[in-house]
């Protein structure tokens, strides 16, 4: 009950930040909580959500519609905390969106070169969020890293790991290797400003 308590105050804490993001995204959760759960794995979620007085049905989410970002993240929260998932499970999810962006298979067919994709994701960042800010701030291909920062984002710590697992999968698809890293050098939620991503590879 206690853990239920704890989970409903943050669900409220979080659909109070401003802050949206458009519905494509939660259409791209829906499709990797079917790969992992079933239709009975949604269903569960989606009940979890009413049980904590925001309720959603993702099979009538708008890709076009702006939707609650605090939403978004207290499905992550959601999910670990009926299914058990862990912080690597979150991290996987990050991992698995690009594959159904249509937005990022744009830039991946229009842009060969890295670093001309590097410089064109912030763009990204604004067709899906109304606030806060993505600055894709170096990359050298010859020492082979880059670093990304995302600023006026602060909802919770775990929405760093789904980042990571983002940038992990899209660096993995534009540098054409597994052997892709990426380090948060700098968090909000460690008293930083803004969130920085240190992108490194082999």
């Amino acid at each position: 009950m206690s853990e239920n308590i704890s989970l409903k105050q943050e669900a409220d804490r979080l659909l109070k930040i401003p802050g949206n993001v458009k519905g494509v995204v939660f259409q791209t959760h829906y499709k990797y909580i079917l790969y992992r759960t079933g239709e009975e794995g949604v269903k569960t979620v989606e009940a979890k959500l009413e049980e904590l007085g925001h309720p959603l049905k993702f099979k009538e989410i708008k890709s076009w519609l702006w939707y609650s970002e605090g939403l978004d993240v207290l499905i992550f929260l959601i999910l670990k905390d009926i299914f058990n998932w862990d912080d690597s499970d979150i991290f996987d999810m990050g991992t698995s969106a690009p594959k159904y962006s249509f937005i990022v298979g744009t830039l991946l067919k229009t842009f060969i070169s890295p670093k001309k994709f590097f410089e064109e994701t912030p763009k990204y960042w604004e067709k899906h969020y109304s606030f806060g800010q993505m600055e894709a701030l170096e990359i050298n291909e010859d020492q082979k890293y880059a670093t990304v920062r995302i600023k006026d984002y602060n909802f919770h710590p775990i929405s760093c790991i789904y980042f990571k697992g983002y940038f992990t999968r899209i660096g993995q698809f534009i540098i054409k290797t597994n052997n892709f890293q990426v380090e948060e050098k700098k968090c909000v939620h460690r008293g930083d400003t803004y969130h920085e991503f240190l992108l490194t590879w082999e």
